[in-house]
């Protein structure tokens, strides 16, 4: 690593592609084939280019980054069905499946941080380790009685569906809106945008469901969270983006009480640490040493 990650161009992986419970999920592949196994994931309304900074960063593990289910470059849910985290969780395990990975390594962003996180308490013997960047299992505090509300409205919003996707004039003007109303660099946005989008008449627009925006039904509560989470054997690492998100934050202190192996590590920089070019080389090299590479 003796280049800067502003000195190094995004990589591009290897393209492949699961047919899995009947959806077609798109990912990319980097590093070595035998190295040890790692499925990354992505955060909400993201893609796979996620990775395409840190990935190049971690040669000797084989890195297969997802697009989830209506994400990226996969298939969309079917008509009537939510995108909902347990259902996330089963494609991870049926692409592990398909690749005859029975243990494997997590590396995810925000949503994919919540979802790894989850996934390891859920299935303890299939997780060696898991490392959150700037995302975790959490309430976010929503109460019982916003959890009952949200999947209401869940169910409203997929009897009546309503969206429109908006068309840019370019993915240029996508990845600056993008810019303008999150906290990513324009540098940032452009690696996402160039995977999430694709062309249409008039110009480009997303490539992501528009329903990925709709309340999600059936949440934990955080009894439920510190349940899941007791039951999480394998070796974790949190890496909080001090100026990222806050979202689940606030519940830290819960996570380390019940995860019995939770590390919890604190540097500044966006919720995109992974993929800014001022902050990606930080990152890896936390993840060097949790993973002893």
């Amino acid at each position: 690593m003796n280049t800067t990650a502003a000195d190094r161009m995004a990589a591009t992986g290897t393209e492949i592609e699961f047919d899995v419970l009947g959806l077609r999920l798109c990912a990319k592949q980097w590093g070595d084939p035998n190295g040890e196994p790692v499925i990354g994931l992505h955060g909400w309304l993201d893609n796979a280019n996620t990775f395409d900074r840190l990935a190049p960063l971690l040669p000797e593990v084989n890195l297969i980054a997802l697009d989830f289910a209506g994400h990226g470059r996969s298939a969309h849910r079917a008509p009537g069905v939510h995108y909902h985290p347990l259902y996330d969780i089963q494609d991870v395990l049926a692409v592990a499946n398909c690749l005859n990975w029975h243990q494997f390594h997590l590396i995810g962003h925000s949503m994919g941080g919540a979802i790894a996180s989850e996934l390891s308490a859920m299935f303890p013997d299939r997780v060696r380790s898991a490392v959150h960047i700037d995302g975790f299992l959490a309430t976010g505090g929503n109460t019982p009685e916003d959890r009952i509300e949200q999947s209401r409205l869940a169910i409203e919003k997929i009897l009546k569906p309503h969206h429109q996707a908006r068309v840019f004039d370019s993915q240029e003007a996508m990845a600056m809106r993008v810019t303008d109303v999150t906290d990513q660099t324009l540098d940032a946005s452009r690696v996402l945008v160039a995977r999430g989008s694709k062309a249409v008449e008039g110009g480009v627009t997303w490539r992501t469901d528009p329903r990925i925006r709709y309340p999600t039904p059936l949440r934990h509560s955080r009894e439920q969270i510190d349940l899941l989470l007791k039951d999480s054997t394998s070796p974790a690492l949190l890496i909080v983006a001090e100026q990222g998100d806050t979202w689940y934050q606030g519940e830290i202190p819960d996570a380390l009480q019940h995860h019995p192996n939770l590390t919890v590590e604190r540097m500044d920089g966006p919720h995109h640490i992974h993929l800014e070019p001022d902050y990606v080389d930080q990152v890896a090299v936390l993840i060097r040493s949790f993973l002893g590479l």
